[in-house]
């Protein structure tokens, strides 16, 4: 007879058969998990294990400017490395690591640490080898079969063709090739384009597999972009902004800008000093020197840091400061607007004027003309820059509708030009101006603008009336050149009538062309309107620091063009905005306006000092060479006893004056000799200086704000040759001329 299993025994099995059945459970559970819910999570592990991915880097769009030069490309450069795990000898990784570190300038050292990786198939040696570097990698891996081991694959870096050229405004890209500064960062997401990739399966020894995990996604390229800006407006304009950047000595920068009025394009833009886009992490030489005094290392790396931040910085849009008398031109053209004033209304100033605070209090705000200008009308009074005249006009306005066309004109919100960094104007409220500020704010000071902003005011009064949005790019285009968004101009508002804006373009050319505080803006045959200022600020130790700026558009009679050139903190010569400024607006001006094949029209005291280039008359016969001298109705000098001509002074390309200017015309033996010494004219009014070179046996050439050596007020500033320089009979030497006494602008 058997004996029935104990309770106890069948508990014990009981508890064995959960645990086990819980144990299946969650077996199975665990397995639907892995299997189910969480395969794409293990799929992509095992993926990522046995698959090596390479990216392939879309190619960055162009920038161009607008006659579709190149302002910034991708270049195609490539990438140099190894496969470690492809190195099958110490000795042959010894040949590979002194090889290449031979070749590409990397140290051994730590191209070895990569090489000992042996379980790794990518480890860069150099990015971005150009061409003739990668050959000599080629021929190497040919010399010595490291096919395998060493690899190239072509990738592109930024490049930049005009180094330095609107280096402010074009930018450039980083380690990971997206944009950090100007257009290169406005415009990051349309330029850097999408990268492809390749992704190739692997077996345990790293070969290749076909596999269905093997795939390839293309790259696509970025959209390039077109600017407003004009290559040629762009280096004109950058010539005359570090000119002045360098005969001012000034502190703290040089902005410029060039805009088509009439829609807001920037034609021109430029900081001084400029940039290396090729090399950005380079300061410029007075930066590097202040660095190069810094001892405490810490300290110099976050100077170094601020230096940079400063170099890089558009002064033009993200930099503010006080506009001075260039601002009464908006003050004018809200009065006249309005009927506060007409222009020949008459206004008195003793040098000071009471502005009366209210409750018999008044205050006194000094003209930058201490001993006054008398009675003067309001036209006379804005072209002499008579503060106390502009206050009493900002007084007759009221502070509320002063504040109507303050803002109307742009100065209590940003312009909107598609750049980064634009910097806010600081500037009161409505409610907290009172007679102060509003006499004050009528020649330009206590409150704060960009360039960009104040150009933009003033392009309102040239082109018309309209406040315009200033932009930078004008169209983003494909691979092909198709259109993929166009930029069309944009008015704002108009903010004053076209009747008010030609009474206020007429004064400024009044003061231009006559005897106003802006004739350092003149230009031959053109009519000029255009106003300068300066600004006071203060630094840190309380000391009088001064910002010089000029603006004029031209042709005064129908407006295209202006320029802005702003000089912050000038140290040497002068610090009013009528010398550091105008004389290089004037400069710009008169290239841009040629450029751009608007005709000069010339007053007969122009034409009397016109200039005519000499061809080249060596090798034609004495009658032909001096019928056509007789034609250009210039006198002439003949030397030597040949029948053609052999050498000529001056030589080809010169220019010189028709009515005044000499030509000697070498033949047979004669030539041309070092005989006159160079007088110095620097200081001279133009009649004197004209008379003292001519009668030296010289010709000269008259640059600056002076159209003809009868012109009287100017002084020569800069002689092309120095004094007691020896030089040939007839060399041509340019004299620049400017208006310096009584030149301050308030």
């Amino acid at each position: 007879m058997s004996q029935r299993p104990s309770i106890k025994v069948k508990k014990r099995g009981t508890i064995m058969g959960l645990i086990c059945a819980l144990l299946v459970v969650v077996i199975i559970v665990n397995l639907f998990i892995l299997q189910i819910i969480n395969n794409s999570k293990y799929e992509q592990l095992v993926i990522d294990n046995i698959t090596t991915e390479t990216t392939v880097k879309a190619s960055r769009g162009t920038i161009y400017d607008c006659n579709m030069n190149v302002l910034a490309e991708d270049e195609t450069v490539e990438r140099i490395f190894i496969s470690p795990f492809d190195i099958e000898s110490d000795e042959e990784r010894e040949t590979i690591c002194s090889g290449l570190s031979e070749i590409l300038g990397v140290d051994y050292d730590e191209i070895m640490k990569k090489a000992l990786k042996t379980n790794r198939k990518d480890e860069t040696v150099k990015n971005y080898v150009e061409k003739d570097l990668a050959d000599k990698v080629r021929e190497f891996i040919a010399d010595n079969g490291f096919t395998e081991q060493i690899h190239l694959v072509e990738t592109s870096k930024r490049y930049y063709p005009f180094g330095t050229l609107a280096s402010h405004v074009i930018g450039f890209t980083g380690s990971d090739g997206d944009g950090l500064i100007g257009i290169e960062l406005q415009y990051n997401e349309y330029l850097k384009g999408i990268s492809g990739k390749i992704v190739t399966a692997t077996d345990a020894k790293g070969n290749a597999m076909p596999t269905k995990y093997e795939t390839y996604s293309d790259s696509q390229n970025g959209f390039s972009v077109v600017t407003t800006l004009d290559y040629r407006i762009q280096s004109s304009l950058e010539k005359y902004v570090y000119e002045t950047y360098v005969d001012s000595a000034a502190t703290q920068r040089v902005a410029g800008i060039v805009m088509d009025v009439n829609t807001g394009a920037v034609l021109g833009m430029a900081i001084a000093p400029f940039f290396d886009l090729n090399s950005p992490y380079t300061l410029d030489e007075a930066s590097q020197a202040q660095l190069d005094a810094c001892t405490d290392e810490e300290q110099k790396k976050e100077l170094y840091s601020t230096l940079l931040n400063t170099m890089w910085n558009n002064k033009a849009v993200s930099t503010l400061y006080e506009p001075g008398s260039t601002f009464k031109v908006i003050t004018a053209s809200m009065a006249l607007e309005e009927d506060a004033i007409s222009d020949t209304d008459v206004f008195y100033c003793s040098g000071t004027h009471l502005v009366d605070l209210g409750n018999g209090y008044t205050y006194p705000v000094p003209c930058h003309k201490t001993t006054g200008h008398g009675s003067v009308t309001f036209r006379y009074g804005l072209q002499q820059s008579c503060n106390p005249t502009l206050m009493m006009t900002a007084a007759r306005l009221g502070k509320n509708l002063f504040y109507k066309y303050y803002n109307a004109f742009g100065y209590t919100a940003k312009t909107g030009i598609d750049l980064p960094g634009e910097a806010a104007g600081i500037y009161h409220a409505e409610n907290a101006m009172g007679p102060l500020e509003l006499a004050v704010y009528s020649f330009g000071q206590t409150f704060k603008t960009t360039p960009i902003q104040q150009i933009t005011a003033i392009s309102a009064v040239a082109n018309g009336g309209n406040l315009v949005t200033p932009y930078i790019v004008s169209k983003i285009i494909d691979d092909e050149g198709n259109i993929v968004q166009n930029y069309e101009p944009k008015i704002k508002r108009q903010v004053i009538s076209e009747e008010t804006a030609s009474l206020v373009t007429d004064i400024l050319e009044e003061g231009v062309s006559g005897d106003g505080g802006a004739k350092n803006c003149r230009i031959k045959g053109y009519k000029v309107a255009g106003k300068t200022g300066t600004s006071q600020k203060r630094d840190i130790l309380d000391e009088s620091l001064y910002v010089g700026s000029a603006i004029a558009y031209a042709p005064a009679d129908d407006p295209q063009v202006a320029v802005l050139i702003l000089v912050d903190e000038p140290r040497q010569n002068s610090i009013y905005g009528s010398i550091v400024a105008a004389p290089y607006v004037a400069k710009t001006l008169s290239e841009t306006l040629s450029y751009m094949n608007i005709e000069p029209v010339y007053s007969q005291e122009e034409l009397d000092a016109l200039e005519q280039v000499l061809p080249s008359f060596v090798g034609y016969s004495l009658e032909n060479a001096e019928n056509q001298l007789k034609a250009f109705g210039i006198k002439y000098e003949i030397k030597g006893g040949g029948d053609s001509v052999t050498d000529q002074m001056p030589r080809s390309g010169s220019k010189v004056i028709k009515s005044s200017g000499k030509v000697i015309l070498y033949t047979g033996d004669a030539s041309p000799e070092k005989t006159i010494s160079v007088p110095n004219v620097v200081g001279m009014a133009p009649s004197i200086a004209h008379a003292t070179l001519i009668n030296a046996g010289l010709n000269i050439n008259i640059s600056g704000a002076v159209s003809s050596p009868s012109a009287t007020g100017a002084v020569a500033v800069k002689q092309s040759i120095e004094a007691n320089t020896s030089v040939e009979y007839g060399t041509v030497v340019e004299v620049e001329f400017r208006y310096i006494s009584n030149m301050s602008d308030g």
